[in-house]
């Protein structure tokens, strides 16, 4: 290679050299100049969308995954990085910046199983305007599709349900095979099928302490109240003209309100 070769070679490196340095310190220099607030743990998938946002609109952008996982790092409060303390000490050798987002958001961000559950109990406005709590009810569910899931879980004795809910399981069918298998190994007693009790929230809020005492007294010893509602109270509530009184060996509460109304009506 002939003196002007070597020249040019040599002008080649010191311009990818000089390149990468500046590229550097730009880097650099945009780390330290970025803000963003701090985790939000009461709404992590809000706060990853906010952050995300930040990420993509710096000047230069931020797409470095060391780098990302060193700002959520940051951003992180001493309770916070205590949940996911294992993560940062121990992050994969790629995927830092996932690793930890999906750490952070399996900590803090309620399951789609919880948010249909929320949805479901969902009772009139409270303090919301309508349009308000529509935007609130699509926040939680994006897919009314798991909604149908949820339902039928709900259904389920309360040991099926913790563990159907846990389950990753889609399909309805599987779903529901998985609970026969469950109910073969550890069939249900009719004691520990009526220890659940169905009675509706709103229903709930028209038993007196009195009717309650009375169903305590009814089974004092079990440890546990025992009631249901019959179909009719469970079909139309206090508007029910028909009252079954006893449901698998337990009381229906409506039937201790009626016998009430008929001893007071009696007396005058």
């Amino acid at each position: 290679m002939d003196s002007d070769g070597i020249k040019q070679l040599a002008d080649a490196i010191r311009q990818q050299t000089l390149d990468i340095y500046q590229g550097s310190t730009v880097q650099t220099i945009s780390a330290v100049s970025f803000k963003a607030p701090p985790f939000w743990n009461t709404n992590a998938s809000a706060w990853f969308l906010r952050l995300e946002s930040s990420f993509a609109t710096h000047q230069p952008a931020i797409t470095n995954d060391l780098t990302k996982f060193h700002h959520v790092v940051q951003l992180l409060d001493s309770s916070t990085s205590r949940r996911v303390q294992s993560v940062i000490e121990r992050p994969p050798q790629t995927g830092k910046y996932e690793a930890l987002k999906h750490a952070l958001l399996e900590a803090y961000e309620a399951t789609q199983y919880q948010k249909d559950t929320a949805l479901l109990n969902i009772n009139g406005l409270g303090d919301k305007r309508p349009t308000e709590l529509l935007m609130h009810m699509r926040s939680l569910n994006a897919d009314p599709s798991t909604l149908f899931r949820t339902l039928f879980i709900k259904q389920m004795p309360t040991e099926v349900r913790r563990i159907l809910a846990q389950s990753p399981e889609v399909d309805l069918d599987t779903l529901a095979k998985m609970a026969d298998r469950i109910l073969e190994v550890d069939p249900l007693t009719p004691s520990s099928i009526s220890v659940t009790t169905t009675v509706p929230e709103e229903n709930l809020t028209t038993i007196t302490d009195t009717e309650i005492n009375a169903m305590k007294s009814q089974h004092q010893g079990t440890g546990t109240i025992k009631f249901k509602l019959c179909k009719y109270h469970s079909w139309f509530g206090h508007k029910a003209r028909k009252c079954e009184q006893i449901i698998d060996g337990c009381p229906c509460p409506m039937s201790t309100r009626r016998q009430q109304g008929n001893d007071k009506a009696s007396r005058n």
